[in-house]
């Protein structure tokens, strides 16, 4: 019996021990699973209150850590595009690979609105687009000030204004334009003309010759505007001449006007001009001219048309037509 009994206490204890082995075993698993799913590590949070986004990405990559932007809110202390706060707030222990949230500043809510008069309408647009400012409304007056300068503001400079409100801006138009009459040219001569726009402050854009056998060749027989009309100083005229009465069937030319300004510089330069059509290549003009000298050429259109400007005997520029 004695020895019986001591058999089966030594199969009891092998079978405690043998759940004590297992329990252990499943105790370190359990241990295990939660030590990985907890990320493992603990660290510091990192101190990114106040830095940009990607000065504080990279402290907080070096911790192990992520970075979350959880909202932009106004801030009157932080300046923009850098962080309020953050969450676990520094020094607080956080498991590695973990998310560090922070709230970014968008600036003030209210800001001192600048003083733009003076500026050009770019230059303001650009500061207030900056600030978070829109422009409502922009009113153009001809003046003195170039254009498209702000002549005023509203709200006045150094106002309380919140982001995202708005402005109204005056700009300069410029100086007002000055008005005359049209001239009447027709019937009159072509270089009659072209000799009383000289002192005038017209000029020409266009002349097309047309057959008519009622008038003589080189005779004025419309004009665009009409004689009498109200235009605007340094305006475009356009005028169609007689041909003359026309027995063949060949086309005749069309007619421009090329204007060209002589180039800054020291000295006067030889101006040359060369007219290439379908009659060929010729030279139709060669005079000496200072610098800011403006040429009124008429220039004869007769197919795909290149005229040749040299100065000092070196092509300067092509137009074409």
């Amino acid at each position: 019996m004695g020895k019986k009994k001591g058999i089966a206490s030594i199969v009891e204890y092998l079978k405690v021990f043998a759940l004590f082995v297992a329990v252990a075993s499943v105790s370190g698993i359990i241990v295990l699973k939660v030590s990985m799913y907890t990320g493992g590590e603990t660290v510091n949070t990192p101190d990114v209150q106040g830095r940009k986004i990607i000065p504080a990405l990279e402290v907080l990559n070096r911790a192990g850590l992520n970075l979350k932007v959880t909202r932009l809110d106004y801030d009157p202390v932080t300046q923009k595009d850098r962080i309020i706060s953050q969450s676990p707030r520094p020094g607080e222990a956080l498991k590695s690979g973990r998310d560090v949230k922070v709230v970014i500043s968008r600036g003030a809510k209210e800001i001192v609105i600048p003083n733009l008069v003076g500026a050009s309408l770019a230059r303001a647009e650009s500061g207030l687009r900056k600030n978070e400012i829109r422009i409502s409304k922009k009113i153009e007056i001809y003046s003195a000030s170039p254009q498209n300068s702000v002549l005023a503001q509203k709200p006045l400079a150094n106002s309380a204004i919140r982001r995202g409100d708005s402005v109204v801006l005056l700009i300069s138009a410029g100086p007002a334009p000055e008005y005359t009459l049209m001239p009447k040219f027709t019937d009159d001569p072509i270089a009659d003309v072209m000799g009383r726009l000289k002192g005038m402050d017209l000029k020409i854009s266009h002349v097309s010759y047309e057959p008519d056998s009622l008038r003589e060749r080189g005779v004025v027989i419309q004009q665009n505007p009409q004689a009498g009309a109200r235009v605007k100083k340094s305006a475009f005229i356009s005028l169609s001449v007689s041909e003359g009465a026309r027995y063949g069937e060949e086309k005749p030319p069309t007619y421009t006007i090329l204007y060209y300004t002589v180039p800054d510089g020291s000295s006067a330069v030889k101006v040359s001009i060369a007219q290439d059509n379908l009659d060929g290549e010729r030279e139709v003009y060669n005079r000496v001219h200072s610098p800011g000298d403006t040429i009124s050429l008429l220039v004869a259109i007769k197919g795909r048309t290149a005229v040749k400007i040299f100065l000092d005997n070196e092509l300067a520029e092509v137009k074409r037509y």
